[in-house]
């Protein structure tokens, strides 16, 4: 609300000319129109003390309204009878879901060749070992530093996405994996057996990188069985008690069918001899 307020001087002239001639005022904008009549005679400016005006304050914040243009209008009406006609309706669940697991099971044709490209450098390189880690954010220069320090060591560290890992795998025994590429994730290659020990050394070093599985050939371990296969000095060494192993089993099992084939033996002699008794 604005106040305005007339002034003049004790004998009833306003202030300014002292001729007593009333200067004129001009009107600054037309939202003060109720003041003409004060401007025009003054006698009304001294009968009148206050005079109050209201001014509608409007926010710029208010998006005026934009129709189409006429050539857009003109366009949409010539296509209109060879266009589908678009839904206006919200889907049902249903078909909402429908739509999701069709997006969830479909494959574009670029992540189809990413897929295949990922299979083609895997067969080439011939890796035997792989790590399934969890990927935790960190600095893009950590990263690029690292991937150098494991490629030194033997390790190509990768982060192709869950979708293409998942479709490399699908139809082979590491399709098991699937439950793992889940979130943020990325993958350690390494092509000797060697490469286990490695991946669980360097991780162990690292709080951005958390290894949750490793696959060695066709074989899926678990991070406590990685872990205990680390404990031996060397993979010779485990390679020899496995081999000593297997032979024990052998000599073992030769030993315990020979004692039931002479036992065998045994009884069927004397059944012989029984016979012969008897006759």
């Amino acid at each position: 609300m604005i106040v305005l307020t007339s002034s003049g001087t004790p004998g009833g002239q306003p202030a300014g000319d002292p001729s007593g001639k009333q200067p004129r005022v001009k009107p600054r904008s037309s939202s003060v129109r109720s003041m003409l009549p004060c401007l025009i005679h003054p006698s009304a400016c001294r009968s009148q003390s206050l005079v109050s005006v209201s001014v509608r304050a409007v926010s710029s914040k208010y998006i005026r309204a934009h129709p189409r243009p006429y050539k857009r209008r003109w366009f949409e009406a010539a296509v209109a009878p060879v266009m589908p006609k678009s839904r206006r309706t919200c889907p049902s669940m249903i078909e909402w879901r429908q739509k999701w697991v069709k997006e969830r099971d479909e494959y574009s044709d670029i992540e189809l060749a990413l897929t295949n490209l990922v299979l083609s450098w895997l067969r080439r390189e011939q890796f035997r070992v792989m790590a399934v880690c969890q990927f935790l954010p960190v600095n893009g220069r950590t990263l690029w530093l690292t991937r150098n320090q494991l490629r030194t060591k033997g390790l190509e560290f990768r982060n192709y996405g869950n979708r293409i890992m998942r479709k490399a795998f699908e139809g082979t025994p590491l399709e098991t994996l699937n439950v793992l590429f889940v979130g943020s994730n990325c993958t350690l290659f390494g092509k000797d057996v060697e490469a286990v020990r490695t991946i669980i050394t360097e991780c162990d070093k690292l709080n951005w990188m958390v290894p949750l599985a490793i696959t060695l050939d066709s074989r899926v371990m678990s991070m406590a069985e990685a872990r205990d296969l680390c404990k031996r000095k060397s993979f010779e060494e485990h390679y020899a008690e496995t081999a000593s192993i297997l032979s024990q089993i052998g000599q073992e099992t030769a030993s315990l069918t020979a004692q039931h084939l002479n036992e065998l033996t045994g009884t069927m002699d004397q059944i012989a001899l029984l016979m012969r008794s008897k006759k």
